[in-house]
């Protein structure tokens, strides 16, 4: 881990760091996620998922000792209409309101004006940082994140240091209750990389925002055989998460019914949510109803009961999930949750960006959890 540190305006102190300090991860491992009033959840393997994530960097901004602002930024190569497009993925990303608890004051046309201006001062720092890497090299880039739909708060803090809405993004949930390994299906091992790789890349052609370069570091790939040839493959990267949150009468059915009723608790705990994180998904046509093979596989081979896979509401991969897969119980009950793919363009002329809006995106669950 690296970190420099620069004084900034109105006695604001910005450290950068390369990889993950302890104050960070402390701070990492409390924050809780989700969407308020619906899903709320906290990681439980944090330190080791930030120590797997490679190019990982930090920007803290504090006001003495209290910190206001985290962002956390991936830079990669990601693909941009059949060409490589360097880009920033954008995670805990948090601006805190140091006078939020205010709730009378004599003066509060003063804390008013000294709030915005604060206010000002965290996002303008933020999107200097964010910028300087296009800048210095004159080179057109993005960076991006991913938002719930209904979670308001982070959009709206997305909006603010100019994201803008491109794509729409589906999460969608994955189940057995007695998960059966399937005889076409095998892990692969270090020499099958090279083939799973050529196979996605192709597949996802017509698709923005490819990068394979974490697919050796996270989980397990499987693939599925037929008439002796790969026609399918997937990863799963095993997730734990604890849950804060889930009200409502789906938060209800899933943390109190659920768990009291035999083999229907083997997927959903009261308080914890293991699954498996699915995503680098490609078929051949013809196999496209295949993919719950492989998911069902990879549920039974490393004891899991549930999955989830992000994939964009565009995207050939959504249809099939749909219409030609069984996705299994959780599925009927909670459905497909949306989420936005946010982005802010740096240099980029208009018919880059009708580009990015109007061609799927790929979607890495290692960006999710």
């Amino acid at each position: 881990m690296s970190k420099k540190q620069k004084k900034a305006d109105s006695n604001l102190t910005v450290t950068t760091h390369k990889g993950v300090s302890k104050s960070i991860l402390s701070l990492l491992k409390k924050t809780v996620l989700g969407t308020p009033g619906k899903l709320r959840y906290k990681h439980t393997e944090t330190e080791n998922t930030v120590k797997k994530l490679s190019g990982l960097r930090f920007i803290q901004i504090k006001k003495r000792t209290r910190v206001l602002g985290t962002a956390g930024f991936i830079e990669r190569n990601i693909s941009f209409d059949s060409a490589s497009l360097r880009a920033t993925y954008v995670r805990y990303l948090s601006v805190f309101n140091p006078f939020k608890n205010q709730k009378k004051s004599k003066q509060k046309k003063v804390v008013k004006k000294t709030q915005s201006a604060l206010r000002n001062d965290i996002e303008n720092i933020f999107k200097e940082e964010l910028e300087r890497p296009f800048k210095t090299s004159d080179q057109k880039g993005l960076f991006y994140a991913y938002v719930e739909s209904d979670n308001s708060h982070s959009r709206d803090l997305c909006s603010s240091f100019g994201f803008k809405i491109i794509r729409e993004i589906n999460t969608f949930l994955f189940s057995r209750f007695f998960p059966k390994k399937q005889k076409d299906v095998i892990r692969i091992n270090n020499n099958g990389y090279e083939m799973f790789r050529e196979s996605l890349c192709q597949f996802y052609k017509e698709h923005n925002f490819v990068f394979t370069d974490s697919l050796e570091d996270f989980g397990t790939c499987f693939v599925l055989n037929h008439g002796g040839k790969k026609v399918a493959g997937i990863r799963a990267i095993q997730v734990h998460w604890k849950i804060v949150e889930m009200p409502g009468f789906k938060g209800f059915l899933m943390l109190k019914v659920l768990p009291r009723i035999p083999f229907f608790n083997r997927l959903f705990q009261p308080d914890k949510l293991k699954f498996l994180a699915f995503d680098n998904l490609w078929f051949q046509e013809k196999h496209s109803d295949k993919v719950q093979k492989l998911m069902e596989h990879a549920c039974s081979e490393l004891g899991y009961y549930m999955g989830m896979i992000w994939q964009d509401t565009g995207s050939i991969t959504t249809k099939s999930l749909l219409t030609k897969n069984k996705l299994g119980l959780l599925h009927k009950i909670n459905g497909a949750v949306k989420a936005d793919l946010m982005a802010r363009y740096i240099n980029m002329n208009p018919e880059d960006l009708s580009t990015l809006k109007n061609k799927p995106a790929f979607v890495s669950a290692v960006d999710m959890i």
